[in-house]
């Protein structure tokens, strides 16, 4: 297995379930051709330097993972086929790959996500509670007025 590294450009004025729909398909062809998945990272809607294919934005995506000679003939294969996608590259970035390494390094990639996530969590609760107003404060109830009734008035 080799180390790969693939991005490409989802057409950015489909809606973002087709776009969500995209990375999936492709996420999926990598599992299934045997290829070790490391990272997904999206890159988000940007706008192009120049229009490809009529489109001048795009959604990007980067891809890291393991595979095969295979694996990338038809991941490449498949950006072809698909509309959606305006323009990818596939990157070799090293001949060999320790799968112990791999796995050790998707775990750490795994757990850092949790973290970050819990981490924005708890920011987003702490800022919706400053955002809150604060309790309203009860005022305490005054002593009742002796108020005197029609008998004692008469004394």
């Amino acid at each position: 297995m080799r180390r790969y590294e693939s991005i490409w450009v989802v057409d950015g004025d489909l809606p973002d379930e087709d776009v969500k729909a995209a990375i999936d398909k492709f996420t999926r062809i990598i599992a299934a051709q045997g290829g070790t998945l490391v990272d997904v990272d999206e890159w988000g809607r940007k706008k192009l330097a120049y229009k490809i294919k009529s489109a001048s934005r795009g959604y990007y995506v980067l891809a890291d993972f393991a595979g095969t000679a295979e694996t990338v003939k038809e991941l490449e294969r498949n950006y072809r086929i698909d509309d959606r996608i305006i323009r990818y590259l596939t990157v070799k970035k090293s001949d060999s790959v320790d799968l112990e390494a791999l796995q050790t390094e998707i775990a750490a990639k795994a757990k850092k996500a949790a973290s970050a996530a819990a981490a924005a969590a708890a920011a987003a609760a702490a800022a919706a509670a400053a955002a809150a107003p604060p309790p309203e404060e009860i005022p305490e109830a005054a002593p009742a007025a002796e108020v005197a009734t029609p008998s004692q008035e008469e004394e």
